[in-house]
Formats: structure tokens, C-alpha cells, sequence
């Protein structure tokens, strides 16, 4: 287990163990496993792991009795919120001092011709498409302003990833939100999405970069306000590519599902209250038994709001919700 988003996971046997703790406070080994219908190794080891995270606290009664009790589901979202901060804000300091290195860089003579930089639009723009035409199992975008092709070109690569994608090649692409804004682009990115591609948003992305096989890529860099285009880099393997392909990595479990309804209207009260306390860990049940409601109304509402949010977990949802400040 290596992120504490995990017990908010339903699915997960660290979330059926934490979320049980919720709900039975101070409960045994031997009871948690009865709730769960896991066995006592698998609770125990989920235990641990979980008291690693601080997420559950081991006591122990008077007559010497070792139970187990969870920590407050919303300090354990506040600190994975706060951990998520961090990474992306760590993120783009190294994108920061990244650019900065490579802005004076002409040739890589040292690296084998492994790092080159391209200067001309023209050329970025088919360093692309080749990575695209030539890829062999999987291609990773991250997509952000400023836009560097046509609405002709663009028109182009969508065909081209379509078709890439019916010969069996991955895609996943991380755009800027600001897609939202575009309805050109977002038309093409749903048309893609349609196609089997995986796509996801974040507010900011530190750069722009495409990488296929994780063997080729061409990182955008800044652009230079002396020069009418932009600089950029051909890289094939190389520490800066293994460098770019975990970066993306880690963008992607920070970042959330496209949705295809991204205005942020207004909540009523009761999609208010149950977002919040689904965000917390809350079980439908639960949901229900305190908002005085149904099951099966708290269960379509939940259904809505994760559609609402293009979420596809309960964590996932609450953390769109605090972006787009509907908590």
C-alpha cells in the first residue's frame, strides 16, 4: 500500500478494513475479519499497513484485550490533500529548473545525439505526428496551452490517434482544464475518448510532452519571447526520458477524469451534505440513516454526482468538488 487514498476505496480490503473501524469502533482482529469476510492474516497485515499510515490505532482494554480504532476520515483526506499539494508544487519547481537547464542548451554531444533541441514549429509539429505514426504499444500526452498547430492539423492527429488506436496502440492524455474553455478541442478529445483513449485534466500540467513506447519523446519547453517559436527537445533514452516518463506518471494519479459536464452549477443542500460525508468515507447506508433518506435516493444521487464531477471514486470526487469549490 503506498498512498493513503486507498482506504477511502471501497473495493479495497484497506478500505473494507478501515471503513469497518468507522463503523465498529474498537473492534478486534477476529471481528474484523467476521465483517469483512477476510481472513485474520489478511486483516492483520492490512492492520499494520494501515497503522503505518496512522490511519487506525491499536489499544488495548483493561484486561489486556488488543482492539483496533480509526483515525477521523477528514484528517486523513486533509493530509493526502496537503501530500498532493506538495507533489504537484514539487513538480513544477523540477519542471522550473528543467526549462532553465535546457533553454541554453544547443547540442548534446555528450549523450550520443540522446537529447536535441528543435527550434523550428514546423519541425516540433512533425516530431509529433511521428511519434504518434510510429509508436508501437502506448503514447502519454501531456496537453497544454499554448497550442502549436492549426485547427486543420489538429483535425490531422485526432484521425491519426483514432487510427493508432484501432491498431491496438494506448493512449493516455492529460490535458490543462482550460480544454473546457475550448469547444474545438474538446470535441476532438471526446471524439478520441469515444475511441478508447483515456483522458484526464489537470489545472495547471507543468509542461508539454509527448512521449510513445516510453523509448521517444519531445518536451516542450518555454518559449523563448526573443523567438517567434518555440524550443524544444528530441529525446530518446536518456536519464532526462526516464526522468519525463515517471514525472507523467505521477501527474496521472494526481489528476481527475475528463468530464463531459464541467461547469460547476450549483449543489442543493442535500447534494451538498452527501458529497461531503462521501468524501469523508461514508457508506450509502450511512449516508441515508443520517440524512433521513432512502437508500436507493442516496445511491442515485452518489451515481449523479460522479458523473457530474467525471469522477470514478469517492476520493476522486471529493477532490474535484474542493477544485471547483462545490465544499
Amino acid at each position: 500500500m503506498t498512498e493513503l487514498a486507498e482506504i477511502f476505496e471501497p473495493d479495497s480490503i484497506h478500505g473494507r478494513v478501515y471503513a469497518t473501524l468507522v463503523q465498529r469502533p474498537r473492534s478486534g482482529t477476529a471481528d474484523i475479519a467476521r465483517h469483512t469476510g477476510l481472513s485474520d492474516s489478511a486483516v492483520e497485515t492490512a492492520l499494520d499497513e494501515l497503522s503505518e499510515l496512522r490511519a487506525v490505532l491499536r489499544v488495548v482494554d483493561t484486561d489486556g484485550t488488543p482492539r483496533w480504532d480509526a483515525h477521523a476520515p477528514e484528517s486523513l483526506s486533509e493530509a493526502e490533500a496537503r501530500r498532493r499539494r506538495q507533489q504537484i508544487s514539487t513538480m513544477h519547481a523540477a519542471a522550473a529548473r528543467l526549462s532553465e537547464t535546457f533553454r541554453s542548451v544547443r547540442r548534446a554531444q555528450g549523450w550520443n545525439g540522446t537529447v536535441v533541441p528543435v527550434f523550428e514549429r514546423a519541425e516540433l509539429l512533425a516530431d509529433f505526428e511521428a511519434l504518434h505514426a510510429n509508436a508501437a504499444s502506448g503514447v502519454k500526452m501531456v496537453e497544454r496551452s499554448p497550442h502549436l498547430s492549426d485547427a486543420e492539423r489538429d483535425s490531422r492527429i485526432t484521425d491519426l490517434k483514432q487510427a493508432r488506436m484501432a491498431e491496438g496502440v494506448r493512449y493516455r492524455i492529460l490535458y490543462q482544464d482550460t480544454i473546457y474553455q475550448d469547444a474545438d478541442r474538446l470535441r476532438h478529445t471526446l471524439a478520441t475518448n469515444a475511441r478508447g483513449a483515456q483522458a484526464r485534466t489537470l489545472p495547471d500540467p507543468p509542461f508539454k510532452l509527448i512521449v510513445a513506447d516510453d523509448e521517444r519523446a519531445s518536451l516542450v519547453l518555454h518559449a523563448d519571447e526573443r523567438r517567434p517559436d518555440p524550443m524544444a527537445l528530441r529525446i530518446s533514452g536518456s536519464p532526462l526520458l526516464d526522468l519525463l516518463v515517471r514525472s507523467f506518471d505521477v501527474l496521472w494519479t494526481m489528476s481527475a477524469p475528463i468530464s463531459v459536464q464541467p461547469a460547476a452549477d450549483e449543489l442543493d443542500e442535500r447534494d451538498r451534505a452527501i458529497l461531503t460525508m462521501m468524501s469523508m468515507g461514508a457508506t450509502d447506508d450511512t449516508i441515508a440513516r443520517r440524512l433521513g433518506m432512502s437508500r436507493r435516493t442516496v445511491v442515485r444521487r452518489t451515481a449523479r454526482l460522479l458523473e457530474r464531477l467525471g469522477a470514478s471514486t469517492r476520493f476522486q470526487a471529493g477532490v474535484q468538488a474542493i477544485r471547483r469549490g462545490w465544499l
